[in-house]
């Protein structure tokens, strides 16, 4: 296995002023918008759509749980920013593993966040329709899920400068939205609904809803999966995870306790949409139209987000013969990936169109586990000298990770491992009966590097 330049090497050219290659991503984002850009694809429609759902098993506990899970989150987001700086290169834990010689590691990594991301953006698409349907009565709700998603794939078929600043700008828009609900609903809250701060159902109920809301803080690690186009990674990766989840914790937080004050843990559990239930009523009707608009900028901003996401790792992992060579191709322009946007997009289109996948989100929640998981085993592989901070921080988020996974339905844990296992099973197939040397031929005109 050929090594790349070590990490000094890689940064000293990444300064030196050389032109960019055509072939390769573009680096554009600085420090100031990866984190503005890393806050706003953490605060999306979690926050509307698995707070009831957290709390009906973490009760009046559930500012802990969300604490706990941004705990566990800063600790994998430290394991990613260490390896992000190291091998400042797009992929995220797949490119990570590979760094190590752990080539079915990183391809199950890989297949994790495409399967994570291809579920999320089909059902974000239609809850961003059923919100809309709210605002606008009669709109059919898979075709508008539909024509989002195809709006979505021509904002990210141009510069990623353009698609960040539609990510900014919606955050800074459903910030307002959150702050507006908080600011206005302070009267009605009840100091007695916080008088039990670890629930009914004790530790064991507090980590049930840190597991069920802990996919709500995905987006942290965007950053550095994005590494490619990050301006003087170094420095900008820690601090915009580190920024990142700091802002989103704060809004997080304040609109949680806010919305414990008025319902009270057992309204709040019983409720899909608690916070529209404690905007009506707190404020009255034009309370709840704030927070359906918020839930409606919040579910464009995460459709951003994750596409664009989701077709740096398919690209990365086409680029390394992984997957179809040709998904890792570069636009010669806009030096974005436009193949793997496209696959991916046209994939969540017809999900999106034909199914009801809701059911599924436990089992994307495995998805992203497995990914933080790998994102840990990685990170304590790095020498001491490539460390950033202590491995215990690895550690901790290793077995937050692993406590998240126990906490989370048993069928959903099974569903998730014997999807990724026939995925490296067919991957073995792959590889022992020469396929991948033809699908070379056809992204590549040729070459077949060989497998270790």
């Amino acid at each position: 296995m050929s090594k790349d330049p070590t990490p000094p090497q890689v940064v000293a050219g990444q300064q030196s002023g050389k032109p960019e290659s055509r072939t390769s991503l573009a680096r554009t984002l600085g420090r100031s918008t990866a984190t503005l850009m890393t806050a706003s694809m953490i605060i999306g429609t979690g926050i509307f759509g698995a707070l009831g759902s957290a709390t009906a098993k973490a009760g009046s506990g559930i500012l802990i749980a969300m604490t706990i899970g941004g705990l566990i989150a800063l600790a994998t987001g430290i394991s990613a920013a260490q390896l992000g700086v190291n091998y400042p290169k797009e992929g995220g834990a797949f490119t990570w593993a590979r760094e190590f010689n752990h080539k079915t590691v990183g391809f199950i990594a890989g297949c994790a966040y495409l399967g994570k991301g291809i579920f999320s953006l089909s059902v974000i698409s239609l809850a961003f329709a059923s919100y809309s349907v709210q605002i606008i009565p009669g709109l059919p709700i898979q075709l508008f899920a539909g024509a989002v998603i195809l709006a979505v794939m021509v904002l990210n078929f141009f510069h990623v400068q353009l698609t960040t600043k539609v990510l900014i700008t919606l955050m800074a828009l459903n910030v307002s939205l959150l702050g507006l609900f908080v600011a206005f609903s302070t009267h009605a809250v009840s100091p007695s609904h916080f008088s039990n701060p670890l629930g009914d159902n004790g530790l064991f109920g507090v980590l049930a809803g840190a597991a069920i809301f802990f996919w709500t803080w995905d987006g942290f690690m965007r950053t550095a999966i994005m590494a490619g186009e990050i301006k003087n990674p170094r420095r900008t990766i820690p601090i915009a995870i580190i920024g990142g989840i700091g802002v989103a914790a704060v809004v997080f937080l304040a609109v949680a306790a806010t919305t414990l004050g008025v319902l009270g843990p057992e309204s709040m559990g019983r409720d899909d949409v608690p916070l529209f239930r404690a905007a009506t009523q707190a404020v009255g009707t034009w309370g709840g139209l704030v927070i359906l608009a918020a839930a409606w900028t919040a579910s464009l901003s995460e459709l951003v987000g994750d596409l664009l996401t989701a077709s740096r790792v398919a690209y990365t992992m086409g680029e390394a013969n992984e997957l179809p060579g040709w998904l890792g191709s570069i636009h010669p322009k806009f030096r974005i990936p436009r193949n793997a946007v496209l696959t991916i997009g046209l994939i969540v289109l017809v999900l999106a169109l034909s199914f009801d996948l809701r059911r599924l989100l436990a089992v994307a929640s495995i998805f992203t586990l497995t990914w933080y998981i790998i994102t840990h085993f990685s990170a304590l592989q790095l020498r001491k000298e490539q460390r950033l901070t202590t491995p215990l921080f690895s550690w901790l988020g290793l077995i937050g990770c692993l406590l998240l996974v126990a906490s989370l339905p048993t069928w959903a844990t099974l569903t998730g491992i014997v999807v990724l296992a026939t995925l490296a099973g067919f991957r073995l197939l792959w590889f022992r009966y020469g396929v991948r040397k033809f699908a070379g031929r056809v992204g590549h005109g040729g070459g077949n590097p060989k497998e270790t």
